[in-house]
């Protein structure tokens, strides 16, 4: 009895291991073998592999999932162009500097605004010779290049946004719409047309240096493109073409030495409206010593030398006469205007007081010498003939 016993228990051990043993293999089957953590043999086996229809899993280990989603990619950079604006407009709320730029920015010593005012009151004094008020400006404003009232500033090298980002290479001179632009000296004119500087204005020198001046509402009638011109000539006018249109009016204006890079144009400027406002004098005494003496006896011309002594005296004056320098500065009205004030100051200097106190001092001298000789000549002449010479009457 108790050997079945054994032999029972012996049997459901062996059914139990062979049992658990056939399951370890069909779950080695399904899952297959863990990846090698050794180098492969040299040489592979002879011995073929049978063939599974089951999938074998390859010897990649497969990253784990992430934990967290991946970060979005930066947003691109905005389409929208910056605002348009005239190269005079800067709107450092919207605009950005490079370090770079800022740094030269802050390099330029600038020095305080300026304007051609003080220069057209001085110049004023040339009316009372019959100039007109733009005669005036066009003798006395020098190597200055717009012809009229005008202001500017110091803005060389000031951030510029259109139509990319540059520093300012120039210094406008803001005007009215219209106002002249004046070669600034001898040389050769150029005009072009481009969307940034509009009408644009070149002056030539012989020795490579030119002027630059930009936005010209139009050009000098009767100038053409390379045509040579002399200092003080209209080559232009003011406006607001390219992209400065909506703008203040203003002539941009460069300088560029020896034909290089462009220089910082304010100390120029302003030198050249000081050398003209130096020279006022010098013009005023030349019109005064070729006026006509009628017309400066009479006042009709301001006498600056007064109380100053040779503070207006010229080392010179013009060779030619009066008018000849009058129509020299305008052929169509300077000559008829002196000519005219002459004619007015010889009808209105004459004292007429004293030319009637004058003709009667003769009347008396000649009734009196006519009184003495009749009485002297009246006993020795018949009396046919004394009767025509009667003693002259107490009403004569």
């Amino acid at each position: 009895m108790r050997t079945r016993w054994r032999a029972a228990v012996i049997v459901v051990l062996s059914t139990t291991v062979l049992g658990a043993a056939a399951m370890w293999q069909a779950r080695a089957q399904i899952v297959g073998p863990p990846p090698a953590t050794t180098a492969p043999p040299a040489s592979p086996t002879t011995t073929a592999a049978p063939t599974s229809t089951l999938l074998r899993p390859t010897t990649t280990v497969p990253k784990p999932p992430p934990t967290q989603a991946p970060k979005p990619p930066p947003p691109p950079p905005p389409t929208t162009a910056p605002p348009q604006t005239t190269t005079t407009t800067v709107n450092p709320a919207s605009q950005t500097v490079p370090p770079d730029a800022q740094a030269q920015i802050n390099a330029v010593k600038r020095t305080p605004p300026n304007s051609t005012a003080a220069l057209i009151q001085a110049l004023s004094a040339l009316e009372d010779f019959g100039l007109t008020p733009q005669e005036a400006i066009n003798v006395g404003f020098g190597h200055f290049p717009v012809a009229g009232m005008a202001n500017w500033s110091d803005d060389w090298l000031m951030p510029r946004f259109t139509p990319s980002f540059h520093l300012h290479q120039g210094n406008d001179v803001f005007a009215a719409a219209g106002t002249p632009i004046r070669a600034v000296y001898d040389g050769t004119v150029r005009f072009s047309d481009e969307p940034v500087g509009g009408k644009d204005v070149y002056l030539n020198m012989p020795n490579g240096t030119y002027f630059f001046c930009a936005h010209a509402s139009d050009y000098a009638q009767g100038i053409s493109s390379g045509q040579s011109v002399k200092q003080g000539t209209i080559i232009g006018y003011v406006g607001d073409t390219g992209d400065a249109v909506g703008g203040a009016t203003h002539c941009h204006f460069e300088d560029h030495p020896s034909g290089g890079a462009a220089v910082d144009p304010k100390s120029t400027l302003d030198g050249w409206v000081n050398d003209a406002l130096a020279n006022v004098p010098n013009l005023i005494a030349a019109y005064q010593a070729n006026a006509p003496k009628a017309v400066a006896a009479a006042g009709f011309i301001r006498r600056f030398d007064v109380g100053d002594e040779g503070l207006f005296s010229a080392p010179g004056r013009p060779t030619a006469g009066s008018l000849l320098w009058a129509s020299s500065v305008n052929p169509a009205g300077g000559t008829l205007r002196l000519a005219q004030a002459e004619v007015e100051q010889a009808a209105g200097e004459m004292d007429w007081d004293q030319l009637l106190a004058d003709q009667e001092a003769k009347t008396q001298e000649w009734q009196q010498d006519r009184t003495e000789i009749v009485a002297i000549m009246q006993p020795l002449m018949p009396k046919q003939l004394s009767a025509l010479y009667p003693p002259p009457s107490p009403g004569f």
